[in-house]
Parts: C-alpha cells; structure tokens; sequence
C-alpha cells in the first residue's frame, strides 16, 4: 500500500500542482508566515511581521468547493434521519449518516468545501522589503508564505483495499435533500471503518498554500559585488544600494521567485 502522504499528494497535485499542501493536515499556515527550509526539513521560523518585513493583505477569493475520488473508486451512500439502517453497520434509524466504500486500494477520498484563498497583495513592495532584509540578515533559507487556501471543512480517507469502507456520522439537518459529495466534509465523526488508511475530518484548515524565497542567484550576486554580509549590515551607515532596491521594484521576478512544491521536504523528514 502507498503511504497516505503519497496518495493524498497525488489526488491533489492536478488542481492544486503549483500549492504546497499542509502535512499533518490540520496544520496552520497563515500568509506571512517565516518557514525554514533546510537540511530535509521544513521549521516555522516566525512571521514578516516578527521580522520587521511590511506586507499588506488583499481581501480573500472565493474558490469552488473541491472533491477528488481516485478514478471513481468511491461510492457514497447518503442516509437521513428516519430512515432504515440497512447496510450501515453502526448508524441506527435515527442518525443522519453516509457510507463510503472503495472498489480498490490505493485511493483517495479528498473533500474541502468554503475554499478562500488569502495572500499578500503587493509583491513588489514585498520584494523590497525582503531585499533590505536579504542586505541584512535574511537568511537564504528562508521562505515566506503568500498565498493561502483555507476550507470551511475538509474530508480526507485513503483505502487500503477493495474491501475499504467507512461510515461517517452528521448533525440533524447538516445534509439537504439531495446531497452531494461535497457535503461529506460536513460529518462531524467517523463513526465506523474497515481498512481504512488515513481517515481526517476537520474544520477551519488551511490545505494549500504557496512560498517564495530570494533567489539564490540574487545572494551570489550581493556577495560579488559587495562582499559577505556582516553583522550590523542594513543601518543607517551601511544603507542598502540603491540598485537593489530598483531592481526589486522593477523586475520583482528577476528576486523573488516561488518555490515548487517538489521541493516542500517530505513527510518523517519535515518537522512541525
């Protein structure tokens, strides 16, 4: 069986293939998050605010709720309150409840709905600012969140085999009359499985989010032209050369760049 990190990386990578995704998934990423990146592990390392780099946030952007089924390996079976149990192993007649069962191993389930995306609204006065930093004691590397995902709820269950299933267990009224797949991330419980592999139900998370660093290359080229870095760089008496500064501003790309997601350090690797 693949792990569940590796299912779930696959079953989101074509919507969301320019996101790094939250790994345990209930963790926190917020824009303007400091992360660290090195040695094979990934650390929180405090915020721009902490690090006296300005940002201004834009307002958040509505997405369409997500689901992915691996090849339609799923089936859902809705069950109101008051109506027979038959087939359910632990819902009685009075639970509002759905079955879900997996024809085959090596799947997955992922369900997120309410998805906004968040970030930073002005990347070139960004730029800047991680430019006087980077002339001071920023270090390379360091990333810094911009862009965030969060979900209202998110459902996630991966199967060990064709014999995979999993009961999940709602609040009165939580499912309309015609429910649909998004409406999953709505169980408040799983309330029973069978070779089930990774089972998570949460609400207010944050899924995916995106990263940028300094170019190396710009580290090289400060280096070149105006030495190592030294203690107390960045005052008043050593000021940041202006070209710098233009260059952040003209052509923030030529800078900052957006870390991929084949580099976000891999679980038992990556620490919290």
């Amino acid at each position: 069986m693949k792990d569940s990190y590796e299912l779930y990386r696959h079953a989101v990578r074509d919507v969301w293939r320019t996101w790094w995704v939250s790994w345990p998934l209930s963790r926190r990423v917020e824009p303007g998050q400091v992360l660290e990146s090195a040695d094979g592990q990934l650390r929180t390392a405090g915020s721009l605010a902490g690090r006296a780099v300005p940002f201004a946030s834009r307002p958040g952007t509505p997405h369409n709720d997500y689901t992915y089924d691996t090849q339609g390996s799923a089936s859902v079976t809705f069950k109101a309150a008051g109506t027979a149990a038959d087939g359910f192993t632990s819902l009685a007649t009075g639970d509002v409840g759905a079955r879900v069962g997996f024809e085959r191993g090596d799947c997955a389930l992922v369900v997120y709905r309410g998805l906004t995306e968040t970030g930073v609204e002005d990347t070139r006065a960004l730029t800047a600012a991680l430019v006087r930093r980077g002339w001071a004691d920023w270090d390379e590397n360091l990333l810094a969140v911009t862009d965030v995902v969060g979900a209202r709820s998110g459902l996630v269950l991966t199967a060990a085999d064709g014999a995979s299933e999993a009961e999940l267990r709602f609040q009165a009224g939580a499912l309309s009359a015609q429910p649909a797949l998004a409406d999953l991330s709505a169980a408040t419980a799983v309330a029973w499985r069978r070779h089930i592999g990774l089972e998570w139900l949460a609400t207010d998370v944050t899924p995916f989010y995106r990263v940028v660093r300094l170019r190396k290359g710009w580290f090289g080229r400060v280096k070149k032209d105006y030495g190592p870095r030294r203690p107390g760089r960045g005052a008043a008496d050593v000021p940041v050369p202006p070209v710098l500064l233009e260059e952040a501003q003209d052509d923030p790309a030529a800078v900052l760049e957006q870390v991929p997601p084949d580099e976000q350090p891999l679980p038992g690797e990556a620490a919290r």
